[in-house]
């Protein structure tokens, strides 16, 4: 007898009881929740090296028009990419044997200086002492004198985990600068190897997202770079004029918080502001006033012109993505929050049709995969 295939397949579902198929959805759903949270076990497993690679790919971000650059110019890729290479390693050392020796310096005399900021704010200390005077407080008082022992062992425990640090974070170091070098040797072939594993019928598409990706991430990224280092030298050489001490420590601290936006600029004040309480500055209302202005011109001018509209993400966006981003990854995570941000907002602007920005892409990357 002649059966047709359609009616079979149909005849054979017919017959399947419906409590299988049951227990086939229930065994399905079980297992894709296995997956999902071995996926996130694995991940948590190997975020040390996921982090790694993250910031070696934020140098390489940073570094690589050097070498796009150079190579616009005759050079050869393989010499391109070692003289820049060494121009980072040159910076590198710069700061390691010139910068922080001075912040070293500074923070030393900061620490020698304290019992000098202790006594001028000594009438304060004793009115407080005053207010808090009770059973209550001297109990609190007694009770930590007597775990002074015991917080002292506490002490040396955690100066030899930063001892145990400082070397995780050396190798850390190097790791990052291998990355950062076969990286920037193979940046074209990698970004041609990704878009080659996409499936032909995908890969137009997602060859323009990419560029769009490149170019403005990786302009978000070099323009807060710069932005970060001119508000830096701003805040320093301000207070160096000023007449403030540790200008130099406090002028590190305004271009790395910098970063950080809406949130950085006020963290960074925060000590300019106490240091500011003792009588050999130019006054807490002096302070305040200049880093309003150093914020007045990083918002109104820097900003606008080293960023323009790289990322365009509202000021609501960006504070949410900064704090999903400290908590899932922590500094890394505020740094990348942003650049993240605008990898989604590109990803969804292309299924919309008003979208314009994928529209000027180029299209080098999708003629060489």
């Amino acid at each position: 007898m002649y059966y047709n295939k359609n009616d079979f397949l149909i005849e054979i579902n017919w017959r399947i009881n419906p409590l299988d198929k049951q227990y086939s959805l229930a065994l399905k759903i079980i297992l894709t929740v296995f997956l999902i949270g071995g996926l996130i076990w694995f991940f948590r497993e190997i975020l040390w090296v996921i982090s790694l690679v993250l910031i070696s790919a934020l140098v390489v971000y940073a570094i690589s028009p050097g070498v796009t650059f150079l190579a616009e110019r005759k050079f050869p890729h393989w010499l391109a990419v070692i003289m820049v290479y060494l121009v980072f390693l040159a910076l590198l050392v710069l700061v390691f044997y010139l910068i922080i020796p001075i912040i070293i310096d500074e923070i030393v005399e900061l620490t020698q200086l304290l019992p000098r900021y202790i006594n001028l704010l000594q009438p304060m200390i004793e009115d407080f002492l005053k207010m808090v005077q009770s059973p209550q407080f001297e109990e609190l008082v007694t009770t930590l004198i007597q775990q002074a022992p015991a917080n002292l062992q506490q002490v040396l425990n955690q100066i030899t985990a930063i001892t145990f640090t400082l070397f995780y974070r050396l190798l850390e170091l190097v790791i990052i600068l291998f990355l950062v070098f076969y990286l920037l040797k193979d940046l074209n072939k990698i970004k041609i190897g990704i878009a080659r594993a996409v499936p032909h019928p995908y890969r137009y598409e997602f060859v323009r997202i990419l560029n769009v990706l490149d170019e403005k991430v990786g302009a978000y990224l070099r323009g807060n770079l710069f932005r970060c280092i001119i508000v830096g030298l701003l805040t320093g050489i301000g207070l160096y004029i000023l007449g403030m001490p540790f200008y130099f420590v406090l002028g590190v601290l305004a271009g790395l918080f910098n970063i950080i936006y809406y949130i950085g600029p006020y963290i960074a004040g925060i000590p300019a502001v106490l240091i500011s309480l003792s009588p050999d500055t130019p006054g807490i209302l002096v302070i305040l006033i200049f880093y309003v202005l150093v914020q007045t011109v990083d918002a109104f001018i820097l900003t606008p012109l080293l960023l323009g509209k790289a990322v365009d993400i509202r000021p609501f966006t960006i504070i949410v993505s900064i704090l999903i981003g400290g908590t899932l990854l922590g500094v890394l995570g505020i740094i990348l929050a942003i650049p993240f941000a605008a990898t989604l907002k590109v990803v969804f602007s292309f299924y919309s049709p008003n979208s314009s920005d994928l529209n000027n892409t180029n299209k080098n990357l999708l003629k060489k995969s």
